[in-house]
């Protein structure tokens, strides 16, 4: 019992001591507890503030976008007014070519003050998953005040872009056009390879000459009635003669000798004159010197010919593989078919187009050719109308069955002064100009009226024609268009 009740006394203090302990040690960790809480609340706090901030400049930067989309747009429908109302020269957007002013937008700021664009032309911007991440929530075009505008402008832009969550933002952009330049293409030649060229199967100039700087591979005699002077004047073609820097060479068919078809043919420079027998006098001039034939330079035109196609939306990019892709976008939805993109139904009524497809890397064609793809055709039923600048290789390979086309053919008459008729060219491809960068191949029967430019060589299979246009002697004029776009962005204000 003694030793109970010590033990009792001994103990209770201890015991004591021990929950006081115990007490405290709960006490510091509810405390600590509590501060890490509220760091972490705080965090959480500090994280959704952050987020929310985050979010709101993102919505904000959005809504900018979609208002700068809505000035892009209105650029857009100045380079292409066909896609605002597709009304022609009674659009909104349609510009004089002459006078280049915009008459219809002139009367239409003078009539409303403001011309609000219709919501229906107004754009969603969505995510890849669909989700509508932007939209542009009104267009308003506004005529200038030369009193107040702080820079001189056609009209002005005020844009206005918003988000789902309700963020906006509005730009206030001045407008002035471009100034629209001339162009022009003059050339002499039907054919002209700036290197060089040769005439195989049955293929034809006709109304024109042939030109080349290297050597020129003459077709057999058996297809060369039309050069024959003492044929009858329907068949004999004056106009069709063969030229080059270089030497001719001709097939074996081609007698050479002393009233043959030719005489000394290695070494004169007109090899068909007396003393051979002179049936085709003026048909052949080799070893022709420098200067002589004023070749086109389409080749250092390179930037001028690519800005000019960019301001008509003609502009064309090349991969490899001799895919083309529309505006340089190379991607699936751009990638067109040549015949379905370039192809003309009406030849008769539409200007002449101007066409510019680019080298593979975008840059000036390579002098060694290592940057010009190769563009395969084979042609469809329908023709082309137009200035075709190809920076790539060209493989014609057919033309299938385009339509006749209505030409004018030179009549040179015993006076020496030339006058015109006309004359139907059956299956007609292309009307116009084709110029190549690299090499031109034509195959099949394809028929141009106008005139092929080859930079790096010409071949020619099967039974090409090729009619000289003779208006291209006094210059051939590409509609006129602004460089660079029909309009720009002379200032912007961002609210």
């Amino acid at each position: 019992m003694e030793a109970k009740g010590f033990f009792n006394i001994v103990m209770t203090p201890l015991i004591f001591k021990k929950s006081g302990k115990r007490g405290s040690l709960l006490m510091v960790s509810f405390i600590l507890c509590m501060i890490i809480s509220t760091g972490v609340l705080m965090m959480i706090k500090t994280l959704l503030d952050h987020q929310k901030t985050n979010q709101r400049r993102r919505d904000l930067n959005r809504a900018y976008y979609a208002a700068e989309a809505g000035v892009a747009q209105v650029l857009h429908w100045g380079n292409h007014p066909e896609e605002y109302d597709n009304l022609d020269s009674e659009g909104l957007f349609y510009r004089n070519p002459e006078t280049g002013e915009f008459p219809n937008l002139a009367e239409a700021l003078n009539d409303q003050g403001e011309y609000v664009i219709s919501g229906e032309l107004l754009a969603t911007f969505a995510s890849k998953y669909n989700f509508n991440v932007s939209n542009i929530n009104e267009i308003v075009l506004i005529p200038a005040d030369p009193d107040n505008d702080p820079v001189p402008c056609l009209f002005k832009v005020r844009s206005e872009g918003g988000t789902p969550s309700g963020s906006t933002r509005r730009i206030l952009a001045y407008i002035q056009p471009n100034p629209m330049e001339p162009f022009e293409i003059q050339l002499y030649a039907g054919l002209i390879s700036l290197s060089d060229a040769g005439q195989q199967g049955n293929g034809h100039v006709h109304w024109g000459e042939s030109w080349s700087k290297a050597d020129f591979s003459v077709i057999g005699k058996p297809h060369c009635t039309e050069l024959d002077n003492t044929q009858p004047p329907d068949v004999y073609d004056p106009f069709a003669i063969y030229r080059t820097e270089s030497q001719l060479l001709f097939p074996s068919n081609w007698k050479s000798g002393v009233n043959k078809d030719i005489y000394q043919e290695t070494t004169r420079r007109y090899p068909a004159t007396a003393p051979a027998s002179g049936k085709y006098a003026n048909a052949f001039e080799q070893f022709i010197p420098e200067g002589v034939l004023q070749w086109p330079d389409l080749l250092s035109g390179y930037e001028d010919f690519k800005n000019h196609a960019k301001s008509h939306g003609r502009y064309y990019s090349t991969d490899a593989n001799g895919n083309i892709y529309r505006d340089g976008v190379e991607d699936e939805d751009h990638l067109i078919n040549f015949n379905a993109e370039f192809g003309n139904s009406d030849r008769e009524n539409s200007p002449y187009d101007f066409v510019f497809i680019d080298t593979v890397d975008g840059n000036p064609p390579a002098e060694d050719g290592s940057n010009l793809a190769i563009i395969q055709n084979s042609g469809t039923g329908l023709g082309m109308k137009g200035i075709f600048w190809l920076g790539a290789n060209y493989d014609q390979q057919g033309v299938g069955n385009p339509q006749s086309l209505d030409a004018e053919k030179p009549v040179l008459n015993g006076d020496g002064s030339i006058t015109f008729t006309n004359e139907t060219l059956s299956k007609c491809y292309l009307d116009g100009v084709l110029y190549a960068a690299g090499t031109a191949c034509f195959h099949g029967n394809p028929v141009i009226y106008g005139s092929l430019i080859a930079q790096r060589g010409y071949l020619s299979g099967g039974t090409p024609d090729i009619y000289f246009n003779h208006k291209l002697k006094d210059g051939l004029e590409i509609p006129r268009g602004s460089v660079g776009s029909t309009l720009h962005v002379q200032l912007q204000k961002n609210f």
